[in-house]
């Protein structure tokens, strides 16, 4: 195993340099086998008028103001630094300059077609004739402040890109990321939302997301939640795409996505949302049971000052964020002009306010001066237009929203397609631009893998088999773990010895050699004890039965890291349940065998050969905000059968490149304990999950590179096949089989790599799990990085498709391939260790040796095993 300070060294040390002038590994398909199907997409070829000339300008919105001094002061909304209101607000504010300079510029009124993001950029079917074009504008329509003096609205031709022609299709992708021009994408993306940005029925979120403040027209289901005055709304996402085309000639591709999304109440102030909760009273204070969960749905929420000299300034009003909740205006103090006084007292004494709740809870939010202040809760009023971030929901409002977005594939692809067309988005634009109906594309279904278990393979049509086509059965382990020093741990007094029995059966019966345990009991709540005995008694496992409502799970794994010992957790209900259910027992005793070294089962895939190392990067992103340290999970199979996925994870700090400080101890450990228990790699491949097509170019340059000098270190001449894949589930295409009957869901293993791919990159759709509720969602996969340049496209659909059977403890294909899937189970473990313990911090800066250090796996026996199974 590699030692701590290895693991460590070259942490948080890359260097994020200009990259994508190298190629990226370039398409080399076949034809793909498999049974073929018809897949209905969300995408809508666009075309444009040939030969038509296109022109790109620079746009600022100067808004100038006046000192009490005289001297002018300049505020750019052009290039708002902002996000949320405050952001939609300098967006607006320069709408409102635009459509003036129109009304007072001749030459923005007789030419164009204009279309403007309302920020930096405008584009332009005809030449402007002046350069720069520049105007003065005045009255109070733009700003009510008393100081505002007028606008400054300056239009430039941009320094690169500035003329274009619609015939630049082409030139918007390239095997060399940087060298791609974009322009065109850009201004078609705005072109075909000019109808949503110009309709007061529609609410645009930045360029791209458009909701329909009115949607009853639309039939599907609701979200509201009274606590807080919380309704869904229904709109879609958006975005031009050049793409593969039917022809193989690079083509344009609208594609649209269905969101459902809750927003907090507009106009409300926010002692009108306090009495939306039940039991408010006027007394409440900020550390009450009843303040905490509230305080929580308000963070981080924009609110107008309702009061003063900005009380009428529109748009412009002063905005604070809730940051938290404080004293009452009566209880709390500060000094003002250097005598203390209270909020009661101040508001009465500047503004001639009189507050009706001087006893209730405060708002605290940052000041003018950046300090905190209180504000009494019936003085703000919130800010439009805002949606309900995951971590301000509370109660069932996220799992209600899931369930909302769950909806079976025939009523998604009506309710997206009724959208799209009252949003506006499915409209031609003034003859330039022609969006077509949803394209249709041919995918296919790959066979399925032969998987052996106990010296049986799994009979795909067996007679009378129920349920789906890719769920299977094995009835003994391929390779059988011993457990015969292990122990049950119970709660004090709520012991359930009935439940052991049945399991020990059921793992002897699945092959495994297993004598009865031990039995211990926590006291008090207390854990330590139990590991602290187990460890000097060198048991194999821990088994917790304990009551639902004691929720030991967390710090039972964080004293597994420590003490390096294998649990597994499982609540009294479900034990008392599986003495009747068969197939629940089965699942634990997949899960034990799987932790103590065994294998359920082999995938016997003429795709995967066995001296080649497979290797998944998986992020949970989770953890705090800023630079807050988030777990990276990695997996491989690096164990003594190559099917056997193993791994752990590393803490890094939240950046736009959370992979790049840990590649090279990773690939590093994984050719070193693949050596160690098989024999040295002949060829590494590597998934990297969650990354955007902005990110090739690293993946590319970077990523390979530090790939190759792991490589390169060892002895000899050692230089395996390297493929470099990128996986995501983080875009927005959807996908439906159709047949006769309509569309339905892609049955698991369907592939689609034609039409709608990218037209330069060996990339594809895999849609690998059945969706046992709502609708499918297909992984994308784009080839990065290969030198194994005579393998065609099939060897990796194959291979990654082969893969999602590979779970092990559940008998049927998953999402994601297993390096990914279960990398994914070790960031998430990662980030609850995390959550239990927290992280060093060495003179307020997170320590990464330190920290991945004290809570790492990689010198404990537990690294060797699926821990986390």
């Amino acid at each position: 195993m590699t030692n701590s300070n290895e693991i460590t060294t070259s942490m948080g040390n890359v260097a994020l340099d200009v990259v994508g002038n190298e190629p990226l590994a370039e398409k080399n398909k076949k034809k793909t086998p498999g049974t073929a199907v018809q897949i209905v997409t969300n995408m809508r070829p666009v075309t444009i008028t040939k030969n038509t000339p296109m022109f790109k300008y620079d746009v600022k919105v100067m808004f100038v103001y006046s000192k009490a001094d005289g001297k002018e002061f300049v505020k750019e909304r052009s290039k708002s630094i902002f996000k949320g209101p405050e952001h939609e607000r300098d967006k607006g504010l320069c709408s409102l300059a635009y459509k003036k300079a129109v009304r007072q510029c001749p030459e923005l009124q007789k030419g164009g077609p204009f279309y403007y993001d309302r920020q930096a950029s405008l584009y332009s079917l005809s030449l402007l004739k002046k350069d720069p074009l520049t105007l003065n504008l005045t009255g109070n329509d733009l700003s009510q402040k008393s100081n505002f003096l007028r606008v400054e609205f300056t239009v430039t031709k941009v320094a690169d890109s500035f003329q274009s022609t619609s015939n630049a299709i082409k030139k918007s992708v390239n095997i060399r990321p940087n060298l791609a021009d974009k322009t065109i994408l850009e201004a078609l993306n705005l072109m075909v939302s000019g109808k949503a940005l110009e309709d007061p029925n529609v609410l645009t979120m930045g360029n791209c997301v458009h909701y329909l403040y009115n949607d009853d027209h639309i039939k599907m289901d609701r979200v509201r939640v009274l606590d807080g005055e919380k309704n869904s709304a229904v709109g879609t996402c958006k975005s031009v795409k050049t793409l593969e085309g039917r022809d193989k000639d690079p083509s344009l591709y609208l594609t649209t996505e269905l969101k459902a999304t809750l927003f907090h109440p507009d106009g409300y102030t926010v002692l009108d949302v306090l009495r939306t909760y039940p039991k408010f009273n006027a007394t409440r204070q900020a550390n009450d049971a009843w303040s905490i969960p509230v305080r929580d749905s308000l963070l981080g929420l924009y609110c107008y000052v309702t009061y003063g000299s900005d009380a009428n300034l529109g748009v412009e009003r002063r905005m604070v964020k809730i940051r938290g909740f404080g004293l009452s205006a009566r209880q709390q103090t500060f000094k003002r002009d250097g005598q203390p006084t209270t909020v009661l007292n101040y508001y009465r004494e500047k503004y001639n306010i009189n507050l009706r709740f001087p006893d209730l809870l405060t708002v605290v939010a940052r000041g003018r001066e950046g300090q905190s202040e209180n504000y009494p809760v019936e003085c703000l009023e919130l800010c439009p237009a805002q949606p309900v971030r995951t971590e301000q929901m509370i109660g069932n409002e996220q799992s209600d929203l899931i369930k909302l977005a769950a909806t079976a594939p025939h009523n998604r692809n009506r309710i997206t397609e009724q959208v799209v067309q009252s949003v506006g988005l499915g409209n031609d634009r003034e003859g330039y631009v022609k969006v077509g109906a949803p394209e249709v594309v041919t995918g296919y279904v790959l066979p399925k893998p032969t998987i052996s278990y106990g010296g049986k393979t799994v009979n795909w049509n067996e007679p009378g088999k129920r349920g789906p086509a890719t769920d299977f059965n094995i009835t003994k382990f391929l390779r059988p773990a011993r457990l015969v020093n292990w122990e049950v741990v119970f709660d004090k007094n709520t012991q359930l010895d009935s439940a052991i029995a049945p399991l020990v059966n059921t793992m002897k019966e699945m092959g495994m050699q297993v004598e009865n345990p031990q039995r211990s009991f926590i006291v008090n709540g207390n854990l330590k004890p139990i590991f602290t005995e187990a460890v000097k008694n060198k048991r194999q496992m821990l088994l917790f039965i304990t009551p639902d409502q004691n929720n030991y799970h967390q710090e039972m794994k964080a004293l597994e890291l420590e003490h390096d010992m294998l649990t597994q957790d499982i609540k009294f209900t479900t034990a008392e349940r599986y003495v009747r259910q068969p197939n629940t027992r089965k699942n634990i005793a997949n899960k034990i065998n799987i932790k103590l070294g065994g294998l359920n089962y082999d995938v016997e895939s003429k795709y995967f050969d066995k001296n080649r190392l497979v290797i998944g990067f998986e992020t949970s992103q989770k953890g705090g905000g800023g630079d807050a340290p988030i777990a990276i999970g990695f997996s491989a199979n690096m164990s003594d059968h190559h099917m056997k996925f193993t791994g752990g994870y590393f803490f890094v700090k939240r950046s736009s490149d959370v992979y790049g400080p840990i590649i090279k101890n990773v690939v590093k450990l994984c050719i070193d304990q693949t050596k160690k228990n098989r024999a040295a790699p002949t060829s590494i491949v590597v998934y990297f999950s969650g990354v955007t097509e902005g990110q090739y170019g690293l993946i590319n340059e970077k990523y390979v590179g530090a790939i190759k000098k792991v490589c390169e270190s060892f002895s000899g001449n050692y230089r395996p096949h390297i493929t470099v894949i990128a996986a995501t589930k983080l875009h927005n295409t959807r996908l439906y089989k159709q047949d006769q009957r309509g569309v339905s869901n892609m049955e698991p293993g369907t592939i689609i790599d034609e039409t709608i791919v990218n037209p330069l990159l060996g990339e594809w759709y895999n849609s690998s799990a059945v969706a046992r509720q709502g609708t499918n969602k297909a992984a994308k996969y784009t080839v990065i990085f290969n030198t194994d340049k005579t393998k065609p496209l099939e060897m990796w659909e194959g291979l990654t498709n082969d893969l999602c059977y590979d779970h092990q403890i559940v008998y049927h294909p998953v999402s994601y391939p297993a390096p990914l899937y279960v990398a994914g189970m070790y960031s998430h473990r990662g980030a609850e260790v995390l959550a239990q313990r927290s992280a060093v911090y060495k003179e307020g800066e997170f320590d990464f040796e330190a920290t991945n250090k004290q809570l790492g796996v990689f010198d404990k026996k537990l690294f060797a095993t699926r821990f986390n199974a």
